[in-house]
């Protein structure tokens, strides 16, 4: 597989840590279409290859998202949900975590933590 090029950034990063499987999002907005539409696609082909039963997404790089954003987040856990895969958000910064408690869905939907460490802990079922 070639590196991108200087006009298709990398999107998505995907590491483990602590033997969790963590997919960092190396964009600094979500909110632009044709980047919604290709970060989307990274996301379909990477769950297709991992199906990984837990996951932490690490938000640490995004400083901006809109609604087109949150849909893609939104689709990410109903995907990771049909997969049967617990799911944790890390390193959401202060706007992006505006918008999960604005919407509510800090509460309802996803599970928020201050980094990956705690999101890890958390699936592990040891956070404290």
């Amino acid at each position: 597989m070639s590196s991108p090029g200087p006009e298709e950034k990398l999107l998505l990063r995907w590491h483990e840590y602590n033997g969790v499987p963590v997919l960092t999002l190396m964009v600094p907005e979500l909110r632009a279409d044709p980047l919604i539409a290709r970060l989307e696609q990274e996301l379909e082909r990477v769950l297709e290859q991992q199906k990984p039963g837990q996951l932490v997404l690490d938000l640490s790089h995004v400083h901006l998202m809109s609604s087109a954003g949150l849909r893609v987040l939104i689709w990410l856990r109903r995907k990771l949900a049909e997969l049967g895969s617990r799911f944790n958000v890390a390193g959401a910064r202060e706007h992006v975590r505006e918008v999960f408690e604005t919407t509510r869905l800090s509460r309802e939907q996803f599970h928020l933590y201050p980094d990956v460490p705690a999101a890890v802990r958390a699936l592990k079922g040891n956070a404290g």
